[in-house]
């Protein structure tokens, strides 16, 4: 992943005893460099210390010289109030650091923490409260500033990766699907990703002009991660299933995308006999996020949450709940990636309605989808809404359970948490239907709730927060 450039910037009062910064780069700097490669970031910082709104406004036109990603402003001790302007109007991002202080007696040392608590009212009740900054306070290794540095080192790597990103619509948002429908002109505003639109006819040609070789070998390695393939599936379907991975792979990398959004039907079924449900697993499996239905703000979460975690997401419904121990089933015809199977692995199964447009025999299923439960850990859940403007996320553990349920990838999360409290399950439910949220949701490994959520921040995206349940309707 791409380092985020770290600037450390020293703000001074010299009339304070503790302003020397010969003390702070002795003691916390080898800690602040320990911290450079552990946290894969890149630091450098000003040669001076900021004492006035001039030396303030020469720092911040070298942190913008050198490409900094974050400006990490100490008041190493308290200081004039107006030499944080200028790294406000800097644009970069903005952190606020205070030190504890150095003795408990006598003269007071630094007031370090006074001057990060002038620092954030100058920004909020001077120049705007909708600028965004982030506290720290503490030693290098404590948790005020060590956690939330982390956190904040992520986010920002994620909002750098998430601006620019070029992603491919293929066929467009599959027919019916009315919630899904975005407008780009907001998402290019809001988030800056380009979207750029192909034509299934374009996937279609593509895939049938790969000769059987090169499809055998691609079902090869489509099988190679799988217990077994279900014996009731055409060949011919397998091979085009395969060819159809190879077309969209194709085009994802010889376009330079960084995702992929497919219309996943129905023309993949009436025009080459398949669904894509396990080319969709399969380019996860392979690190190329994708997306099915046409989906561009889900996929655009994927992008978030992998910039993140560093793992691989995927895309389920909410399809199923369970009131005896507040779990919920998410579920999709077969589009998870096998690092999500449980021990039982993954089985390469037919789809379980092909539908009547197709032309197979009755006793023929279409290829193909990725049957599997998903193994036992915890994840996070997260859902862009409203074209970029608002986010859902929340976390839980994907739990094992008697009721394997539907066929497809499919799995129940459970013990749901939002904003680092207990979900109960009918707050989640009232939560999505009385915000109207889209169907899909993404879904990735690990707990990434508050990276999420410091990433919004930083966007301008509104958190959505659990809407209580109530017997009566609300209008949100």
């Amino acid at each position: 992943m791409e380092k985020i450039k770290v600037c450390f910037v020293s703000t001074i009062q010299p009339s304070f005893w503790g302003s020397g910064r010969e003390e702070f780069f002795k003691v916390h700097m080898p800690r602040l460099k320990e911290l450079e490669e552990k946290l894969d970031f890149s630091l450098f910082w000003t040669e001076k210390p900021v004492v006035d709104q001039g030396d303030a406004e020469r720092a911040s036109r070298e942190a913008k010289e050198k490409g900094a990603d974050f400006l990490l402003v100490q008041a190493t001790t308290f200081a004039s109030g107006g030499v944080i302007i200028p790294f406000v109007q800097s644009g970069i991002p903005l952190g606020i650091w205070g030190l504890p202080e150095i003795t408990d007696t006598g003269a007071i040392p630094l007031n370090s923490f006074c001057g990060i608590n002038m620092y954030a009212s100058i920004i909020k009740q001077y120049i705007g409260k909708d600028i965004p900054y982030k506290w720290l306070y503490g030693n290098v290794d404590g948790q005020y500033f060590l956690d939330r540095f982390s956190i904040t080192l992520k986010a920002l790597r994620a909002a750098k990766k998430v601006r620019g990103s070029r992603i491919a619509l293929v066929g467009g948002v599959a027919p019916g699907f009315y919630d899904l429908s975005y407008d780009e002109s907001k998402l290019m505003e809001k988030l800056g990703v380009e979207i750029f639109l192909h034509e299934f006819a374009e996937v279609k040609d593509l895939a049938l002009s790969y000769k059987e070789e090169a499809a055998l070998e691609q079902l090869d390695k489509f099988q190679a991660g799988c217990v077994s393939t279900a014996n009731d599936i055409a060949q011919e379907g397998l091979l085009n299933m395969a060819r159809v991975y190879l077309a969209l792979r194709e085009i994802t990398e010889k376009n330079n995308y960084d995702s992929i959004a497919i219309g996943c039907w129905p023309k993949y079924r009436k025009e080459l006999g398949i669904v894509v449900c396990s080319v969709i697993g399969q380019l996860l499996e392979d690190g190329i996020l994708a997306a099915c239905e046409g989906d561009i703000e889900s996929v655009i979460t994927m992008m978030m949450m992998r910039n993140i975690s560093g793992t691989i997401p995927m895309l389920m419904d909410m399809s199923k709940i369970d009131e005896k121990d507040g779990s919920v089933l998410m579920w999709h015809c077969g589009s998870a990636p096998n690092c999500f199977a449980d021990s039982k692995g993954v089985v390469l199964e037919g789809h379980y309605k092909p539908g009547s447009r197709i032309t197979a025999a009755d006793d023929i299923r279409v290829a193909g989808v990725f049957d599997m439960y998903f193994k036992a850990q915890e994840v996070t859940i997260a859902r862009l809404s409203g074209n970029g403007g608002n986010l859902l996320v929340f976390s839980g553990d994907s739990i094992e359970k008697e009721d394997r349920s539907f066929a497809g990838s499919r799995g129940w999360i459970g013990n749901l948490t939002m904003e680092g409290k207990a979900l109960p399950l009918w707050d989640l439910v009232e939560t999505v239907m009385s915000r109207g949220l889209q169907h899909h949701y993404a879904i990735c490994a690990g707990g990434i709730e508050d990276e999420m959520r410091e990433l919004a921040a930083w966007l301008n995206i509104e958190e959505i927060s659990p809407v209580p349940y109530s017997k009566y309707m609300k209008r949100l």
